[in-house]
């Protein structure tokens, strides 16, 4: 406001009686009047008179009405020999467009206001606007009594900032269709000492803002200050997205299962499942499980559609037995219904039906398993017989010739492994070729969040066989590159 006065006029609508008043000044101080007396009546606003017995600067007043639930606004201005000059924006109080109203004092409101010198004494206050406030958004959860599930999504907004009682927030959900712009949210004060010890305010969205379609809704918010009607700039909050999700629907009423054909050896079962959906909230599909008998649940059927029966063939296959006789299992089937968002809680069929299991196939055995010349030999087994083929070739070796030979290998496993493991290669005639190869860097997707990264390059582990080794596999025998090798 500008310089201190002494004499002040407090203007409010004559649809209330303001019988009382307390002043404060821009810090929130008290400023005790020295007179408060009734003043004028006209254009549809009754006033009070106020004096102070030295000159002070209040902004702030806190009203007793005769109907404290119909406040109304009040409009104090400074009294400069009958033009009343309002203390908040150094406006003239004008009945007919009366704009800014003063700012109550009830709840710290004097926190919300900064002033802006005009120089020459003279100040004008504005709201503040909230500094760097955020939407947050996450599920509702779980009850803490029941622990059943919460429908809806907690919204919370954030900001640097006092006095969160104060806060208005409105919403605009960016949809094509809608037509709405932006709509009030009702919030309340959550606001924790944790929080407002660090100049933090936190409040929490009454009503879900988007509706509840199980789709996502991109939506922006805007929030300010609204002091007793005095408000500040709107500050956006920008592409929160959000979605609410559809109820559960309601199980079908009756699932029944027949069995059309059992496995018969390789020949799969069949079998007719059959249902009614709810007439209430039916869902827009269904989910069909069987259950074996050591009580793994598998999907057999899920569809999207408006059917009530299927066929599903082969629900044998999860239970496979080692060896026959094959044996008759158990299996339940039950049924839930789905939306876009849930599934139903399940309908069981009214009896578990029998079904055949599976029998593991047996694989013929290769002509090298029939001929007995396959082997799985193990490094031990292969140094001994290294070392009994040295003896048969030298006829004999000293005392610790095992030793020897056994370390000859062991030498020759690590060299190999040493060259390549440094990026070289080692050729060894006959046998092949081991070398570190490079692969070549790529583009993937992070499957947790689906965001590309690169995968970098990296030295891996190749081997080429040579002529002799590869032609001798196909043949069966034991051949050196140069037999393999065409002849010219």
């Amino acid at each position: 406001m500008s310089t201190p006065a002494t004499s002040f006029r407090l203007f409010y609508p004559e649809s209330n009686t303001l019988t009382a008043a307390g002043f404060h000044n821009a810090l929130g101080e008290p400023l005790t009047p020295s007179n408060f007396v009734d003043g004028p009546t006209a254009d549809g606003f009754r006033s009070k008179d106020v004096t102070f017995a030295s000159a002070v600067e209040p902004l702030l007043a806190t009203p007793t009405f005769t109907d404290p639930l119909l406040p109304v606004s009040l409009y104090l201005c400074r009294n400069d020999a009958g033009v009343f000059t309002k203390v908040i924006d150094e406006t003239v109080f004008v009945p007919a467009t009366p704009a800014r109203p003063t700012p109550r004092n009830d709840k710290s409101q004097f926190l919300l206001y900064t002033a802006t010198d005009l120089g020459a004494g003279v100040k004008t206050y504005a709201v503040k606007a909230p500094v760097a406030p955020v939407s947050i958004i996450k599920d509702a959860g779980k009850d803490e009594i029941t622990g059943e599930n919460l429908d809806g999504n907690t919204i919370l907004f954030r900001w640097t900032g006092p006095v969160p009682t104060t806060i208005e927030v409105e919403a605009d959900v960016e949809d094509i269709t809608d037509p709405l712009g932006y709509f009030p949210v009702p919030v309340s004060n959550i606001t924790t000492y944790s929080e407002s010890s660090v100049g933090l305010s936190l409040v929490k969205a009454e009503s879900q803002v988007v509706p509840r379609d199980g789709m996502g809704h991109a939506v922006n918010f805007r929030v300010r200050y609204n002091v007793n009607g005095d408000t500040g700039a709107w500050v956006d909050i920008l592409n929160s997205f959000i979605t609410y999700q559809l109820e559960a629907p309601n199980p079908p009423t009756a699932l029944t299962v027949t069995l059309l054909r059992d496995r018969i050896d390789t020949i799969p079962d069949v079998l007719k499942l059959e249902w009614a959906r709810d007439g209430v909230s039916p869902g827009t599909g269904v989910v069909i499980y069987a259950t074996d008998y050591l009580n793994k649940k598998h999907t057999i059927y899920t569809s999207n559609g408006p059917e009530t029966e299927c066929r599903v063939e082969n629900v044998s296959r999860f239970i496979v037995q080692e060896t026959g006789p094959a044996v008759a299992r158990p299996y339940v089937f039950s049924i839930a219904a789905s939306n876009i968002s849930d599934k139903s809680a399940e309908k069981q069929a009214a009896a578990p039906i029998h079904i055949t299991s599976k029998l593991k196939p047996v694989d013929p055995p290769t002509p090298d398993e029939i001929a007995g010349t396959a082997r799985d030999v193990e490094y031990a087994t292969l140094k001994a017989e290294v070392f009994a083929d040295v003896m048969t070739q030298l006829g004999s070796l000293p005392a610790e010739g095992q030793n020897i030979v056994s370390n000859a290998v062991d030498a020759l496993v690590f060299k190999i492994k040493d060259v390549v493991a440094k990026g070289g290669s080692v050729e060894l005639n006959d046998f092949g070729v081991m070398a570190a190869k490079w692969t070549k860097d790529r583009m993937a997707r992070n499957p947790s969040n689906g965001e590309p990264v690169v995968v970098p390059a990296y030295r891996n582990l190749g081997f080429t066989p040579s002529i002799g080794f590869k032609t001798g596999v196909k043949t069966g025998a034991v051949m050196t590159d140069l037999q393999a090798k065409p002849a010219t």
